[in-house]
């Protein structure tokens, strides 16, 4: 690793006679404008590359984004981060190791995810953690098990959600020169006759241009959560399901990828969480810490272990009337989560997306469920969390006033996507390189097979789209 690191140093600063070439690009009466690199989406993976890219090479990069600001799905999201970090696990007497991230990953995927992204994933994380806490990322000193993460490796950045990721690293990105361009969804993907990625084509303020590439373009332009029609080509049950991912998530460059040669893969593993149901106004999520709350459905009965797998909570959730359910807390795991999930909870009252009350049996009645159900489903969990050796971290529902956020399953995350080799290059059908085309996030599939850990939605874009621009900036 440590020769590695020193060779991509050594070649990311050999960049003389970028300027000389992007000047006879500028010529070609094909392109209205060249760059050296084109990202392609201004989500976590985005912004990494964008980041990493421009420390080590000093060319022309530009950043498209489709919408109107830049951040995609990690800006709204839980903001989790797993890696193994021996500094903060250890200490809150956490014994964790890359081989058991990659057994979880490999494992909680129906061992279907790809050995060599998995293995390049998890070993590179700790020094993606490190590159971007030098950039000015901030963590809490928790480590905590969050839903469907199945351990706690999982990091809490010091701002709410994912901001903490996309502000810092969008800033250093923004300093080295990079250019950020919202409302420019890139539309075509441009190639020359022998297949390699030369540019791309956008639209801006109602004009399509065309901007061409010295090294090639990366593509970070997220899954396709938000797109019911390609959502129900791969699993039909969803269809009707609410979304929370933003509307930016609809799979156009997957296809785009695909039409020049990239193969997809894994498109039919589809993940929901807990989320917004069928006329709910807003997501309430008092379901992130796993020891912290429980799922009840309408008879007021816990009817799922909340640390299994996502994909095993999901079908159990189906199987409930209505596909609804409600997440209960109490005041204590309450005043656990951020300002911003606090925020949205009162909101949710108002919405009747939320409910609270200072009894339990107060709350069955706001919520429609047998008050003496709940009270029993809670002191059976509580029972079971203040015995000794049952392997329970979690904390008891005793502090009043409780709380319950009315949910369903929401589409949240695609595993499938463009297939990828450990340098984050794009690989066609017949395992060929794509020359000039590199992928991370989302967008891509093969690492989590058939269903992801929480925490690594974020591990994976980070660590990637910092691959990504390595790889780029030293054209591997």
């Amino acid at each position: 690793m440590i020769a590695r690191r020193k060779f991509l140093y050594s070649v990311g600063a050999a960049t003389l006679g970028g300027v000389i070439l992007t000047a006879a690009y500028n010529r070609s009466k094909d392109f209205e404008e060249s760059a050296d690199i084109v990202v392609v989406g201004g989500g976590g993976a985005g912004v990494a590359a964008a980041a990493r890219a421009s420390e080590l090479f000093k060319g022309r990069i530009v950043l498209l984004e489709k919408r109107a600001e830049i951040g995609g799905n990690t800006l709204i999201s839980g903001g989790f981060l797993g890696v193994v970090d021996p500094k903060r696990q250890i200490p809150l007497g956490i014994e964790d190791s890359e081989e058991k991230h990659f057994k979880d990953i490999f494992e909680n995927g129906d061992r279907s995810g790809n050995i060599e992204l998995i293995h390049q994933l998890v070993s590179n994380a700790p020094r993606m953690l490190e590159w971007i806490e030098r950039q000015g990322v901030q963590f809490q000193n928790s480590v905590i098990e969050i839903y469907g993460s199945h351990f706690p490796r999982c990091h809490l950045p010091k701002s709410p959600n994912g901001r903490e990721y996309i502000s810092v690293l969008s800033q250093k990105a923004l300093q080295r020169g990079v250019e950020i361009r919202t409302n420019s969804p890139v539309i075509k993907l441009l190639t020359d006759n022998n297949g390699t990625v030369t540019g791309a084509e956008y639209e801006t303020e109602g004009k399509i241009r065309k901007i061409r590439t010295r090294r090639g373009v990366i593509l970070t332009s997220g899954g396709f959560a938000s797109n019911p029609k390609l959502v129900e080509e791969f699993d039909p049950r969803l269809v009707a399901l609410t979304s929370n991912s933003l509307n930016g998530s609809s799979g156009e460059m997957l296809l785009e990828a695909q039409r020049i040669g990239a193969e997809l893969i894994d498109m039919d593993s589809i993940q929901c969480l807990p989320g917004k149901y069928s006329g709910g106004k807003i997501r309430v999520r008092f379901h992130n810490d796993v020891s912290r709350f429980i799922l009840i459905n309408a008879l007021g009965e816990r009817f799922v272990d909340e640390s299994q797998r996502r994909d095993f909570i999901k079908e159990a959730v189906l199987a409930q009337p209505k596909s609804l359910f409600f997440a209960i807390i109490d005041n204590d795991g309450f005043e656990s989560y951020d300002l911003l999930m606090r925020r949205d909870a009162v909101r949710g009252i108002e919405t009747g997306d939320a409910f609270c009350s200072d009894t339990l049996e107060g709350l069955a009645e706001k919520i429609g469920v047998p008050p003496k159900a709940l009270v029993k489903t809670v002191n059976q969990y509580n029972e079971r969390v203040f015995e000794k050796g049952n392997g329970n971290t979690g904390f008891p529902i005793v502090q009043p006033p409780f709380w319950a956020a009315k949910s369903g399953m929401s589409i949240h995350y695609t595993m499938g996507g463009i297939r990828i080799n450990k340098f984050a290059q794009c690989v066609t059908t017949s395992g060929k390189i794509i020359k000039g085309l590199y992928a991370a996030g989302e967008c891509t599939g093969g690492i989590h097979g058939k269903n992801r850990i929480g925490g690594n939605g974020i591990c994976d874009a980070l660590t990637f789209g910092m691959i990504a621009g390595e790889s780029i900036a030293c054209i591997i």
